[in-house]
């Protein structure tokens, strides 16, 4: 008899789906079972037993009362709604395609609609708040020495978050060509170019921790390798240091991701090739790089004005002194 319980399908979904099939990387994985572990948290709260649960018990009304739940309960964004939407439209197809007598079920939930989402310019920092962060942790201490090699090495390469905390030793060159290599998405490899002063401050702060190849890059205090949490916290604690200096120029929400866009939006702006900014950022389309072209209207404005001084005639003085006369005692007439 063909087991049918919810337990058997999720568990099929990963081993010989994700991982087997699809080949997914430990980050994708953790995100698609963060929507689980949030779905049997709700079903939970229902007051369902998730040993008794059975596949066709997750009916499209449940699903929609889930994402509801996360909203409302979980404070999540829209964006994070329809993540979790599409991880549950992602195994209801696998589903789908291993047992066609669940088709009605699975294809109902599969026609879910995602919620709209208003597109905004990611929020970045200014050239002169990026400055003002990078210096805001003390030179003089070890602390300081590695918060700084943490903010800094954030910005400079513009890493994901868990790429950065990936990082070991030996994926840092320092010297003539600094680099970075790190495992992104996909488990995809990059090699980002860095700045010379971020390869000093991070030798400085291998050399103080005397750090060796095959450490991580950057610990805790428990000596296990930073988490994204610990990185938020570190940022959080020089925000608040900065807005408590300058409660009117350093006002913005800031996480570790605000450092990429700050990253990606200044490469922009200094008119580096889309392209480039793609490779740099490890994305896969270009087409998701382009938000930072929208990031500041003024880039925008300079490249059209660029563009049409190489069409439009050079202005040529239309109006006559006569003419010019009259338009200007015109224009006094309507103040």
């Amino acid at each position: 008899m063909k087991d049918n319980s919810l337990s058997y399908y999720v568990q099929n979904y990963f081993l010989s789906y994700l991982i087997s099939r699809r080949g997914y990387g430990d980050n994708t994985i953790a995100s698609y079972r963060d929507t689980f572990r949030l779905l049997f948290m709700f079903l939970e709260s229902e007051g369902k037993k998730l040993s008794k649960l059975k596949l066709a018990d997750i009916s499209p009304s449940c699903v929609l009362q889930f994402l509801e739940w996360t909203e409302t309960e979980r404070s999540n964004a829209i964006s994070t709604r329809n993540l979790r939407l599409a991880v549950l439209k992602s195994f209801f197809g696998y589903v789908l395609s291993m047992t066609p007598e669940f088709s009605e079920q699975c294809t109902d939930i599969i026609n879910i609609s995602v919620k709209k989402v208003e597109k905004k310019p990611p929020l970045y920092l200014t050239e002169s708040e990026t400055k003002l962060l990078l210096n805001a942790p003390e030179r003089n201490s070890r602390e300081g020495i590695r918060h700084m090699a943490i903010l800094t090495l954030l910005y400079d390469s513009a890493c994901r978050v868990q790429e950065l905390i990936d990082l070991s030793v030996a994926d840092v060159t320092i010297g003539r060509c600094c680099k970075v290599f790190v495992k992104g998405k996909g488990s995809k490899y990059r090699e980002i170019p860095i700045f010379g002063e971020t390869g000093r401050i991070l030798k400085c702060y291998i050399n103080a921790y005397g750090l060796k190849s095959n450490d991580a890059l950057f610990t805790n205090r428990s000596g296990e390798r930073l988490t994204r949490a610990g990185v938020s916290h570190i940022m959080n604690k020089y925000k608040k240091l900065l807005q408590e200096q300058y409660p009117d120029s350093f006002d913005l929400r800031l996480s570790p991701h605000t450092m990429r866009h700050s990253k990606a939006t200044h490469l922009v702006n200094e008119n580096v090739n889309i392209f480039n900014v793609r490779d740099f950022l490890g994305h896969v389309s270009v087409t998701t790089t382009q938000v930072y072209l929208t990031s500041n209207p003024e880039v925008t404005r300079k490249a059209i004005e660029k563009a049409s001084s190489k069409i439009v005639s050079e202005s040529k003085d239309y109006y006559s002194l006569p003419e010019k006369e009259d338009l200007l005692a015109f224009l006094k007439t309507m103040a």
